[in-house]
């Protein structure tokens, strides 16, 4: 049996922290309706690890062992998230008020960082130049890889587009952005509004055997079966299949456009403000991180500067001569 599936089982023989769970994932689902999803059965899986019990009764030793479990059986980045989700449940109800354990005891430690890489303009064009758009459904992943590059969106803002978005006089879409929910404008080139243009009226005629208002829809097994909205997993299927199709070596996902979107901007003096806007931080220091250079980025740059900076050499007795002749002449 599936592991969530378990868990959700365990759920219904709760006795003490039933309600608590419960109560928690309400408040957290006002604000933040995606993340309570993934934070009850994380939070689940800590009751089964570490005990059903009254909440007051747990202590650091539980904290301990659980990390000690998740460690053996998860990933460093699970391990860290949810760290992350026990010592805000615990703060939940200590700040109100309940003698429960101290959030300041659960420590947790900080995996190493994802690397997401910043796909080059020359692996896009060889992503683009496999996809041969004669169809619908590759006419469509043409789109989706051609709009990740122009606009360097999250991949779920891109699979939330509804096609009643779409200013197709402008060439622009306005969208909420994820993380702040604040209302912003993406752009794209005119060679991609062909393609995009050629999208809808072929999706316009799917829509009279199955109505949608997503952008993108996808199939399954069959022709007549459509779901009503790609998900964010089919589109990183999609650019898996097409990066390793182009032969790129090198892991590309979906946010690997963001990442090169943002450095394009870099590398064309774009200023920090236009690409902070262009991604959708609201703190100018996430920007700075998508600007940062990999290493092999930083030794391509460097060796293209070396070059702008090298003079032709000149050996030094045509200098003395040609010296000398300016003083003559002087």
């Amino acid at each position: 049996m599936h592991m969530h599936a378990r868990l959700i089982r365990f759920w219904r023989v709760c006795v003490f922290m039933d309600k608590k769970i419960r109560d928690y994932l309400d408040w957290k689902g006002i604000h933040s309706p995606k993340a309570s999803i993934s934070y009850k059965s994380w939070l689940l899986l800590f009751v089964k690890i570490s005990g059903d019990k009254p909440i007051e009764d747990y202590r650091i030793t539980d904290i301990v062992g659980y990390q000690m479990w998740l460690k053996a059986h998860y990933s460093s980045y699970s391990l860290e998230y949810a760290t992350v989700i026990i010592k805000n449940f615990f703060q939940f109800y200590r700040d109100q008020n309940y003698a429960c354990l101290p959030p300041s005891l659960i420590k947790r430690k900080k995996g190493r960082a994802k690397s997401h890489r910043a796909i080059r303009e020359e692996e896009f064009e060889r992503i683009i130049s496999i996809i041969s758009g004669n169809d619908f459904w590759s006419l469509r992943d043409l789109l989706i890889i051609r709009l990740l590059w122009d606009t360097g969106v999250r991949v779920s803002e891109l699979t939330d587009l509804n096609v009643s978005q779409i200013d197709v006089n402008n060439l622009s879409a306005v969208i909420s952005t994820k993380k702040t929910s604040n209302m912003r404008i993406i752009l794209w080139s005119e060679k991609t509004h062909e393609i995009l243009i050629r999208y809808l009226k072929m999706r316009a005629e799917l829509n009279l055997s199955y109505h949608s208002p997503a952008l993108f829809i996808w199939h399954k097994n069959s022709k007549t079966y459509f779901n009503p909205r790609l998900t964010t997993r089919s589109v990183e299927r999609i650019v898996k299949h097409y990066s390793n199709k182009s032969g790129i070596i090198e892991k590309i996902s979906p946010h690997s456009f963001r990442h090169g979107w943002a450095h394009l901007r870099r590398d064309q003096n774009a200023p920090l403000s236009f690409i902070q806007k262009g991604l959708g931080h609201k703190n100018p220091i996430s920007t700075f991180i998508y600007e940062q250079y990999s290493d092999s980025d930083f030794e391509r740059s460097a060796k293209t500067y070396f070059k702008k900076l090298q003079k032709p050499y000149i050996p030094a007795f045509e200098i003395e001569y040609a010296n000398g002749l300016n003083q003559k002449f002087a």
